[in-house]
């Protein structure tokens, strides 16, 4: 006898007399019409499809050095030389098509660990010297990477492929665009207190499939976005930081030179070689970085320890002839310009150090 609480008896929910294929129908319209929109909107507001630096397109761009061989130019830094080197233009001038891992806001020394310690390139690296984010203990954004590389599941490595064959068509396809990034964006909502949270940088690239990352045009002539990017940064910069006593401070820096060191001394015992390169920046970006990692005391101490090539852009005017829309990465329409400037202080560098690379020829 059932009970007056419960039944064992399953429930049967009847299902509405509805025409389900014309819901369906509809359905499906309305969610392709309501894409159309979203897409209409975002290229309205000079979005344009490009690849999406995720962290599988850094790791298919990793796997070439497996797939290559030791040779060729690696480059790892943070966001300049991510944005600023013109990949085309360094294959026109060496024949080869560099190997872009630099990462945004994000400190190299241990990518160059990795390189050094779990591959066996025997060819040249380019390290990008952002000073914020080299000569501090932090490794920065994309702290996670080297690990999801190592343990890439199939999923993920198939979901890659699959986001890789809509992206360079979908301009709203961006973690700039996401719906419920769109809206944490808004000023609808009530202040809360995030603490030390890191400011939240917006879309300033347009990324292709090989990792070339150039700035997007709209920090040009968009003036109201350039200033937003301007004052991001200043937020970054003007964070309360507290610095540990000078002692430690002195330890970690000595460290960091024995570390960086070791994996220099490393890809040149297999035959390579590591430069360094500072790339430009202007305003306040550059003024807190002179003045919080003055360049006696770090730059050169490094160049000095381990006895590398070092590229800086304040010692030669053609990398200053460029122009730095949001103090920290140089315009599109400046960077092959760059490249190849760089490229050619780089060979006539290691040339006077007799240590010229086949990497760099013409």
């Amino acid at each position: 006898m059932p009970s007056s609480t419960s039944s064992s008896d399953p429930q049967i929910r009847p299902v509405p007399a509805l025409p389900w294929g014309r819901v369906l129908v509809t359905g499906i319209l309305l969610t392709v019409v309501g894409l159309v929109c979203w897409e209409i909107y975002w290229r309205s507001q000079d979005f344009e499809p490009s690849f999406r630096n995720s962290d599988g397109l850094w790791a298919m761009t990793r796997n070439r050095i497996d797939r290559e061989g030791p040779g060729g130019t690696a480059v790892v830094g943070s966001s300049r030389l991510l944005f600023d080197l013109h990949l085309e233009a360094w294959r026109e001038e060496t024949g080869t098509l560099p190997v872009q891992l630099a990462l945004e806001g994000t400190d190299p020394r241990p990518f160059l660990a990795h390189l050094a310690q779990e591959t066996d390139f025997a060819g040249l690296v380019l390290v990008g010297v952002a000073p914020p984010l080299f000569f501090t203990p932090d490794i920065g954004l994309r702290a996670s990477l080297l690990e999801y590389y190592r343990n890439e599941s199939p999923s993920q490595w198939a979901s890659q492929r699959i986001s890789m064959a809509v992206e360079p068509y979908i301009a709203f396809y961006s973690f700039d665009t996401a719906l419920f990034t769109v809206l944490r964006r808004q000023t609808i909502w009530p202040e809360r207190d995030v603490g030390s949270a890191l400011p939240v940088v917006r879309k300033l690239s347009n990324m292709q499939i090989t990792r070339q990352s150039p700035m997007w045009e709209k920090l040009e002539h968009d003036e109201a976005y350039r200033d937003m990017a301007r004052s991001t940064w200043l937020e970054f910069l003007n964070m309360p930081r507290e610095l540990p006593p000078p002692e430690v401070l002195k330890a970690g820096f000595e460290n960091l030179l024995a570390s960086v060191k070791t994996d220099v001394d490393t890809i040149r015992s297999r035959g390579g070689e590591v430069v360094f390169v500072r790339a430009p920046s202007t305003g306040p970006f550059r003024e807190v970085e002179n003045g919080g990692f003055p360049r006696e005391r770090m730059w050169d101490v490094l160049l000095e320890h381990t006895g590398t090539l070092g590229v800086h852009f304040e010692d030669h005017p053609d990398l200053q002839d460029v122009e730095v829309p949001e103090w920290s990465h140089i315009r599109a329409g400046d960077t092959e310009r760059w490249t190849r400037a760089l490229i050619g202080h780089l060979r006539r560098g290691l040339d006077a150090r007799g240590t010229s690379r086949v990497e760099l020829k013409p």
